[in-house]
């Protein structure tokens, strides 16, 4: 039998996995593995350092012209649009400030009725003073208690006793009545949709200086006024945009129904 020393069964050592590579202790290794890591990268070619430049620039610039047009549509800081409540007799209004034209620090208000001034076609606010567009058309609308005399067929029977008897057609639907020298409405023209002119009748001043003389230089010299919601609607607009009378009328319902409280 065999005899066993007790060193025979002490456990052994492992040998460290790296040790017998030939010529890679397992120190050495280590030791070349962190001085590898620890030297700075190789640098990029120039052809890829052009690269990157030339993406780095890119995105910059889309940056610049993102930023310039957020801010031309957007200028200064968006504030919380202010609405004020009014009133037009028993009928309660919160209206958008930046519909009626007025400045923010404005606090006058117009006692038993609401003047807006819309953008055309947008029918959203409208510029006002030296930086309005020439080239932008506006409304201007007035709401105001019912009063007889603007209820159509009272409109229609008034003109009546003073139209000419010649009648021409006008784009959209509409046909053109003149009105006699002399009477009230001399130098107007009457539009009025057919058959019997309830659903739109305006009145258009053939030359606006001497329809208007204090404002000669008027934009919006055409009138209208119908009824909407227990209001009298009067809208002053330019008579360029006529033939759309039923795309402008029916934005300002929209807009008068979106104020209701």
């Amino acid at each position: 039998m065999t005899a066993y020393h007790p060193q025979d069964l002490a456990v052994q050592p492992s040998p460290h996995p790296l040790q017998g590579l030939p010529g890679h202790p397992a120190s050495g290794l280590a030791g070349a593995v962190r001085a590898r890591l620890k030297r700075p990268p190789p640098p990029l070619p120039r052809a890829d350092q052009a690269v990157l430049k030339a993406a780095a620039a890119i995105m910059l610039v889309g940056g610049l012209a993102t930023g310039m047009a957020l801010y031309a549509t957007h200028p200064g800081e968006e504030r919380e649009t202010v609405v004020q409540p009014a009133r037009i007799g028993a009928i309660a209004l919160m209206v958008p400030q930046d519909l009626t034209g007025a400045e923010p620090d404005d606090s006058s208000r117009l006692v038993g009725m609401v003047r807006l001034r819309l953008d055309w076609p947008s029918l959203g606010p409208a510029a006002i003073g030296p930086t309005a567009l020439q080239s932008r058309q506006r409304l201007l609308v007035t709401l105001s208690p019912q009063d007889k005399v603007n209820e159509p067929q009272t409109q229609l029977s008034v003109y009546a006793r003073f139209l000419t008897p010649t009648v021409w057609s006008n784009p959209g639907g509409l046909v053109v009545r003149g009105f006699r020298k002399g009477s009230p409405y001399e130098g107007d023209e009457l539009y009025v949709s057919v058959p019997d002119g309830r659903g739109f009748a305006a009145r258009c001043p053939l030359d606006a200086a001497k329809a208007e003389p204090g404002r000669p230089d008027l934009d919006e010299p055409c009138r209208v006024t119908f009824r909407h919601r227990g209001m009298d609607v009067n809208i002053r607009f330019p008579r360029a945009i006529i033939a759309d009378w039923e795309l402008m009328l029916g934005g300002v319902r929209r807009t008068i129904d979106g104020m209701m409280r």
